[in-house]
């Protein structure tokens, strides 16, 4: 038992196991879609805002749904306004059904229960692309382990416990209840942002493909500006990586024209409505919510002049 325990855990059977996760992962979501009645929250207002996209409307200002003004950047107008038009298809293929009254929007059958199927549907692929990178990540990192433990000149007991504490590890994220939700039962616009997200850092860490990532990284934050989050560790990155600020630079530049080529409909006519509704900084995350914005200010004061005084001292 404990050879056979040893022998699984070699690399030869990484692909087998990665196969059946994936396998697991596409009947679940299946299933997930099939028997967990879909659930509206913002899809509704999507098409809204998609749709006052599509009539010509380029302030941001004025471009709203239910939930209130757009507050994504261009990117999810591009992409959505793609699902929007996936949606009305498969709804006119089923116009009987719009004929009864499911579409009571009148958005294009967008919000048709047929229509909102179809969108199911593409985000269970997204899903599923998104698990295969993930699993890719988690794969590289692993591989980095088996290479580090072959310079050592061994293979014990212990690093095959490392090994299927990893691939337990790989095999969890396969049950998360809320990315399922997320992805499938929401349709969120978290669900192709993150997915991006993870491709690019599939391209920086297994490919060296760093111009190649910010692209995929910045075309992630025009989807959601949420993204942005990860900037702090993709700059220590890029620092490490290039060795030199220029080089930096360069990499965050392409970032920035990505941004500039995708905004360019709403910066070249409401610059000012673009940057503050897609990009709107002075909102306050839920995970710093429970302190009070007056010791928030207050701290905010305090460092300042701690700065300002180690200027003054240097």
């Amino acid at each position: 038992m404990k050879h056979l325990y040893r022998t699984l855990s070699q690399p030869i059977y990484d692909v087998p196991h990665i196969f059946l996760l994936l396998l697991f992962e596409t009947a679940l979501t299946s299933l997930v879609v099939s028997h967990i009645p879909y659930t509206e929250i913002d899809w509704v207002a999507y098409m809204q805002e998609v749709s006052a996209y599509q009539n010509g409307e380029r302030d941001y200002v004025n471009i709203r749904g239910d939930t209130g003004p757009l507050v994504y950047p261009a990117g999810f107008l591009y992409l959505y306004s793609w699902l929007k038009t996936l949606a009305s298809n498969a709804a006119a293929a089923g116009r009987a059904s719009m004929e009864s009254g499911d579409d009571f929007l009148e958005l294009d059958g967008s919000t048709s229960p047929i229509a909102i199927r179809k969108i199911q549907w593409v985000f269970v692929v997204l899903y599923l692309v998104n698990s295969v990178v993930v699993t890719a990540l988690y794969q590289r990192v692993l591989s980095g382990m088996r290479q580090k433990q072959r310079q050592r000149d061994e293979q014990n007991c212990s690093f095959s416990a490392l090994v299927w504490t990893w691939r337990f590890a790989m095999g969890i994220t396969c049950l998360s209840k809320r990315i399922h939700s997320i992805f499938v039962l929401r349709l969120f616009n978290d669900a192709p942002a993150m997915l991006l997200l993870y491709l690019s850092m599939y391209l920086f860490a297994c490919c060296d493909a760093w111009a190649l990532g910010c692209v995929v990284f910045s075309l992630a934050v025009s989807i959601k500006m949420n993204v942005l989050l990860f900037a702090p560790g993709l700059l220590l990155l890029l620092l490490q990586r290039n060795g030199s600020l220029l080089g930096t630079i360069r990499h965050l530049a392409i970032c920035a024209v990505v941004q500039i080529v995708l905004g360019w409909p709403f910066l070249s006519t409401y610059p000012v409505s673009y940057i503050k509704k897609a990009f709107e900084f002075d909102r306050v995350g839920v995970g710093v919510t429970f302190v009070p914005f007056g010791y928030i200010g207050l701290v905010g004061e305090e460092m300042v002049e701690c700065i300002h005084g180690s200027a003054k001292t240097g």
